[in-house]
């Protein structure tokens, strides 16, 4: 990647100016990912929610048969080829395969499946790249699976919900209570793609993560005067702060901002007389 070619995807990944962006990389060696961190430490890029934003072209497919829950994203370089009829078949018949083969472990690493885009990715004249699969088997009892694939057909998340009664009794949903559950397993799904969760709980998130994030704060508190004693005790806050940008539980909800996630889906397993719980959650 050429050195312009730097500056644009690292003034995509952060917002921050021009200048501030070529002066990064030239700090970091042309080091995509050290210049995103020295942005940060500068107070220049807020990367909590841009981190996992999409820089490629590509398509993402949610297929359901009804016994399993099939997501799938295929990458490309230009978005004229995304949006081509043959590149929209393959992705449909990577999930069709995964439907048919539920079993499998990894299905980017998949041989047959391999083969299938191998010997119809030429005809596309770009590199394409297979590396985000899932297949979820459908719930059982009362559990509710749902998703969001966004307009841009690339971004899409899915939720499942485990569903118990709240007085310890045998699961009976009612329709309405089903119908409920699913749009609200949609609605949360759709937090995670609009406000870019990119774990379900804080227990997710990598200590080396979190240690990183400890370190930038620091840095930005340090540039900024402030003493130690002061910077030990705002680090906590800011790791919430943290959790909240990036943790789908801890955020506040898209509907009602004064609740978080959790409290939202609390909320309406209370109105209910059932206790939701979100077992799975990936988002592409």
């Amino acid at each position: 990647m050429s050195t312009l070619e730097l500056i644009k995807t690292l003034r995509e990944k952060t917002g921050a100016g021009l200048a501030d962006c070529k002066n990064a990389l030239g700090e970091s060696n042309n080091d995509l990912e050290a210049a995103i961190i020295c942005l940060r430490k500068k107070g220049l890029a807020d990367m909590a929610k841009r981190a996992g934003r999409e820089t490629k072209e590509g398509r993402t497919v949610i297929k359901t048969d009804g016994k399993y829950y099939a997501m799938a994203s295929l990458g490309c370089e230009t978005d004229f080829v995304a949006k081509t009829p043959d590149f929209e078949a393959l992705v449909s018949d990577i999930a069709g395969y995964m439907l048919k083969n539920p079993a499998v472990a990894d299905y980017t690493q998949d041989a047959p499946l391999k083969k299938i885009i191998e010997e119809r990715a030429p005809k596309f004249g770009e590199n394409i790249s297979f590396t985000q699969a899932v297949c979820w088997p459908a719930p059982q009892g009362c559990g509710v699976i749902n998703y969001y694939l966004h307009t841009d057909n690339k971004k899409a998340a899915m939720v499942e919900f485990k569903v118990t009664p709240a007085d310890g009794g045998e699961c009976k949903c009612s329709p309405q209570t089903k119908e409920t559950l699913t749009e609200l397993a949609k609605n949360i799904a759709m937090q995670g793609v609009g406000m870019v969760a990119q774990y379900l709980k804080k227990e997710d998130v990598p200590q080396s993560v979190i240690d990183n994030e400890k370190d930038i704060a620091a840095t930005q508190a340090k540039n900024e005067g402030k003493p130690e004693a002061a910077i030990e005790k705002m680090l906590p806050g800011r790791i919430q702060k943290f959790f909240k940008d990036v943790v789908l539980l801890e955020q506040p909800a898209i509907k009602d901002s004064k609740l978080s996630v959790r409290d939202l889906i609390n909320a309406v397993g209370k109105d209910l007389g059932v206790n939701i719980e979100v077992v799975k959650y990936v988002r592409f």
